[in-house]
């Protein structure tokens, strides 16, 4: 879900190995290197994911911890409590009942090193 609780299509993961331009649209961009083990690094040591997240953006993966088919069906996108969205900008992803939760950092990729 993002931070309007819209279900969001899944990204393509993992993304390839390469160098990259990023940005979180708050006047500061790096490069980003990811490298075939799926390790990373920003090429400014000065700076950490946070300077290059895009704020406003939360996003989040819900897992349901029981499947419709063991009687449960908590956790699925009709758990949610409408009342914990918009997440304000900065703010974490909401807990939903009944599922396993992943927080995403949303970062721009606005160009490709080659």
């Amino acid at each position: 879900l993002d931070e309007n609780a819209i279900i969001m299509p899944p990204p393509t993961f993992p993304i390839p190995a390469g160098q990259y331009y990023v940005t979180g649209g708050r006047g500061y961009s790096t490069g980003l290197t990811i490298r075939e083990d799926g390790t990373w690094r920003l090429e400014d040591a000065k700076h950490s994911l946070y300077d290059v997240t895009h704020l406003p953006c939360r996003a989040a993966r819900y897992v349901p911890a029981t499947t419709m088919t063991e009687g449960g069906g908590e956790g699925g996108p009709t758990s949610i409590n409408k009342a914990d969205f918009p997440v304000r900008p900065g703010g974490v992803m909401p807990n939903v009942d009944g599922a396993t939760k992943r927080d995403y950092a949303v970062l721009f990729v606005i160009g490709q090193k080659r």
